[in-house]
């Protein structure tokens, strides 16, 4: 069953160290936003706890950062795309060493809390080792299944996208290099090529979604 596990990393060995240094209360969310054909790791990021001026002038001198721009703003956040140093795809590269994906991500007083997404629960070992190997200080947070009530509640997925996301998840889909292809997944599930495609966007698009809600959704609150 498909496992979601919480772990929390120290921005020095990750990133925004400097930033979360300059701006205490400022909080950041991180979207890892899976769309096909791209390795980018986390390119969204909110930004809260600061005005938008202020959270860019940071964000464009941190030493983890290579590039910044602002996309919009909702509330009090402030939306950024950044393009990170060879540091941050190293990092979690090993947090997701274990065919897992990166479902979110979030900094606060100088530590980053992920939520990520396996195939397996003993996949979790693998974040363990890895992290231990490279000296990163990776700590297990929570480790929970991700349930049909669960999934339902938080990404409102349907069935048949649940399905084709957890199966491209297992066979190694979102590895970097990928391990199968659409074509081999399309003919395991017995759909076409462009059924599968469709089905991944839409399934990408309701987990990216339900992430960014989640946001919007405590930003709007009084």
């Amino acid at each position: 069953m498909s496992t979601i596990v919480e772990a929390s990393v120290p921005a020095e060995q990750f990133a925004l160290q400097e930033t979360c240094r300059r701006l205490p209360d400022a909080v950041f969310e991180a979207v890892r936003v899976v769309t096909d054909g791209t390795d980018e790791v986390m390119p969204l990021v909110w930004g809260s706890g600061a005005d938008r001026g202020t959270l860019t002038e940071a964000l464009a001198e941190d030493p983890s950062v290579d590039g910044v721009s602002v996309c919009t703003q909702v509330h009090e956040a402030s939306l950024f795309r950044l393009t990170w140093t060879t540091r941050v795809p190293v990092v979690t590269g090993l947090l997701v060493a274990g065919r897992g994906v990166i479902l979110g991500a979030r900094a606060q007083g100088g530590t980053w809390t992920f939520r990520l997404l396996f195939p397996r629960r003993d996949a979790v070992a693998a974040i363990v080792e890895s992290c231990d190997r490279y000296g990163v200080d990776a700590r297990i947070e929570r480790i929970y299944p991700m349930t049909e009530s669960s999934r339902a509640g938080q990404s409102d997925l349907t069935e048949q996208q649940l399905q084709t996301v957890e199966v491209a998840l297992e066979r190694g889909y979102y590895d970097v290099p990928r391990q199968t292809t659409l074509t081999e997944l399309a003919e395991e599930l017995d759909v076409s090529h462009q059924a599968l495609s469709e089905r991944l966007r839409r399934g990408h698009r309701r987990l990216v979604a339900a992430t960014l809600g989640a946001h919007l959704d405590r930003e709007s609150r009084p």
